[in-house]
């Protein structure tokens, strides 16, 4: 793909067109992108990692909350406030729905521009939000914005690669990228725990590229059979996860401010 090509990925109308398949889909899965196999086995991984979070009577932010699950899981675990921020109407629309009388504050809005005072929120999180962020100029907006609003803690479960890789609605970052994109703004890793779903993504991943037409959108649902296979395939893939233990694909970043991390 030549790199100008690159930007042609809009974030609001892109976000909602998969907000639209969201809704039909009969299985009412709650993923924000593709569903199937081998996402449910990595939300799954993912909720492990989320509910390890301290969320008990903080001020809690998710940008790019999507159709509003992980906020549902985070509210189980009694914060003392908590905001989900989205770009896209249609997914803002869902998750008024999956929240129902759930006290949960939720705004349609850019990242860019969070309508926050500084250091509104303890603790603020993303989830596989700013790795579809193809504009370096965007991130680092966001990334500023992000920080600006936090007080102490901030949580990435993003994409990471050894090395950059870009595609037109998705960028693998490596962690030394978010790592020194932070630090600019104050914030600082302690700590990087990974997934460790990596041999069932490839091997899943090769499934859907050989069982399902090859101009399926994001959101889309896939063949039966390709659905059959991955169930087959996690059968031995999740156990050679936990042995072999894969680093890449989505990792938990852990960053906090340097009042809070004396020894940088």
């Amino acid at each position: 793909m030549r790199t100008k090509d690159l930007y042609l990925y809009l974030p609001e109308p892109y976000w909602d067109a998969i907000a639209e398949r969201v809704k039909k889909r009969s299985s009412h899965s709650l993923l924000a992108g593709d569903e199937g196999p081998f996402y449910e086995y990595k939300r799954a991984n993912f909720l492990k990692l989320l509910h390890s979070i301290e969320f008990e009577n903080k001020t809690v932010l998710e940008v790019g909350s999507g159709p509003g699950s992980n906020l549902v899981e985070v509210y189980a675990l009694d914060p003392k406030e908590l905001f989900g921020v989205d770009i896209s109407t249609k997914m803002i629309e869902i998750s008024k729905n999956v929240i129902g009388k759930r006290k949960i504050n939720l705004f349609k809005i850019d990242g860019r521009h969070l309508p926050f005072p500084d250091r509104k929120f303890d603790l603020s999180f993303t989830s596989t939000v700013l790795q579809h962020i193809t504009d370096e100029k965007m991130l680092v907006e966001l990334t500023a914005n992000l920080c600006r609003v936090t007080q102490t803690d901030i949580y990435l479960f993003e994409r990471v690669k050894k090395r950059k890789i870009k595609n037109e609605s998705n960028t693998g970052r490596t962690i030394q990228e978010y790592e020194t994109l932070f630090k600019s703004n104050f914030f600082y890793l302690t700590e990087t725990r990974f997934l460790f779903t990596g041999i069932s993504g490839f091997v899943c991943g090769g499934v859907r590229w050989l069982f399902n037409r090859c101009n399926r959108k994001e959101g889309e649902p896939e063949t039966r059979f390709s659905v059959f296979l991955q169930r087959f395939a996690l059968w031995f893939t999740k156990w050679m996860d936990k042995v072999f233990k894969a680093k890449g694909d989505l990792a938990m970043l852990h960053f906090t401010t340097r009042t809070n991390n004396p020894s940088k």
